[in-house]
């Protein structure tokens, strides 16, 4: 895998890691989480496309943003970056709010996404993200939770993420828990302009490319109802379940999340 920059107009750098030749795939990561999401996934799909992860403005290795960004800025900045790659259409997968991101590309601004792969959480109602954000009231999200002089704060983050992944091993845990502790030094990310943007209306409706979504069994937005109503809401519309997976579907189950996403890109 080669590592890069590219500038952005307003001198932002993106961090990106790519691997392959040929039609260009891009991976989203969540938030606040960076490319080594999908770093068990690259080198499945790069023996067929031209897979490029980059790290979202605010994350990983990537530049801070002015201002903390709503979903149009996530959006614009991503359009950027591809237009300095030289991508003028390209097949978008993301999980979480990289998912969301890939979303929100693929509904406003349809010509530059061939196809779309989605995790389950882009099939939630607006009021399924407004109950979701009232929950959210009074309790800070794991990068928010304020310091304590005895790291108590730490052992409560560590039980956050054994909710995102209940079945995964503790490596996974760990490998997740420690980028997302390090995000803490952030000013921002991208958890509220994801929710909120969600909360607005049925973005997930407007879609008009092909689209598969993959719900990992044990993600908490996990329903399977919500999977066997998809094509209903956009004709065609695939779907898969990752088994044995949670909100870190694609460290848990790499080789299952890949082999859906390859057939998929690949129109099978």
């Amino acid at each position: 895998m080669k590592k890069a920059y590219v500038d952005l107009p307003d001198g932002a750098q993106i961090h990106y890691v790519t691997e392959g030749e040929g039609e260009p795939l891009l991976l989203f990561h969540q938030a606040p989480l960076c490319w080594e999401e999908w770093a068990g996934v690259i080198p499945l799909l790069s023996p067929h496309f031209r897979v490029i992860a980059p790290d979202m403005i605010g994350h990983g290795n990537s530049d801070d943003p002015p201002h903390e960004c709503a979903m149009a800025d996530f959006t614009r900045y991503t359009l950027q970056f591809m237009d300095a790659m030289g991508l003028d259409r390209a097949i978008l997968a993301g999980n979480h709010s990289g998912a969301a991101l890939a979303m929100s590309i693929a509904v406003n601004h349809p010509q530059r996404v061939k196809r779309v792969v989605l995790s389950v959480e882009m099939l939630a109602s607006p009021q399924m993200i407004a109950a979701f954000l009232e929950k959210l009231k009074g309790k800070p999200l794991s990068r928010e939770l304020p310091m304590t002089e005895n790291g108590s704060f730490l052992a409560e983050a560590w039980e956050r993420y054994r909710a995102l992944t209940p079945t995964g091993s503790l490596a996974t845990r760990f490998r997740a828990f420690v980028i997302g502790q390090a995000a803490r030094q952030r000013p921002y990310d991208a958890h509220h302009a994801v929710l909120h943007w969600m909360a607005e209306e049925d973005q997930f409706a407007k879609l008009r490319c092909p689209v598969l979504v993959f719900g990992a069994e044990n993600d908490l937005f996990f329903k399977q109802e919500l999977l066997d109503a998809a094509p209903s809401r956009v004709p065609g519309c695939r779907t898969v379940v990752i088994r044995d997976a949670g909100a870190l579907s694609a460290i848990e189950q790499p080789q299952a999340l890949g082999a859906a996403i390859l057939a998929f890109a690949q129109g099978a």
